[in-house]
């Protein structure tokens, strides 16, 4: 079984850094057989990239889809180790197509530095829904 996301990514923009999910976000992933569901109305920015340029020209707008899984994984859902966390991260970017010389250095990122957001209060917005899963595939033997 290959790691894919089962729905489209679908947002509105909320401000300058905020966007909040207009249908919910269903992601699996092989290497640790569950499902992801992040629930309409959950708000996220995306992957937090250092504003620096050249960081940004390299990392900013890449996985979004997967940045939304990990911000969901790091904020909201209490199931899941920071590690594995960032395991689902690397694994949805790839299955977002983000090339091996971006994903690593975003993953190494997020190991090396990601440890602040872990647990910190998920991001509000208008009708912000604090329920989502983390459950075995049923279509994964």
């Amino acid at each position: 079984m290959k790691a894919r996301f089962h729905t489209t990514l679908s947002v509105e923009q909320l401000d300058a850094e905020r966007w909040r999910l207009t249908a919910l976000l269903a992601f699996c992933s092989a290497k640790h057989d569950s499902m992801i569901i992040v629930p309409a109305g959950t708000v996220t920015d995306f992957a937090s990239v250092p504003r620096m340029p050249l960081a940004f020209w390299l990392f900013a707008g890449v996985g979004q889809a997967a940045a939304v899984v990990h911000d969901w994984l790091y904020r909201v859902d209490t199931s899941v180790s920071r590690e594995v966390a960032d395991e689902i991260f690397l694994e949805a970017m790839e299955a977002c197509g983000v090339s091996a010389w971006r994903r690593y250095p975003m993953y190494w990122a997020v190991r090396a530095f990601g440890g602040t957001r872990y647990r910190s209060a998920p991001l509000t917005g208008p009708e912000q829904h604090p329920a989502g899963e983390l459950e075995r595939d049923p279509m994964v033997e």
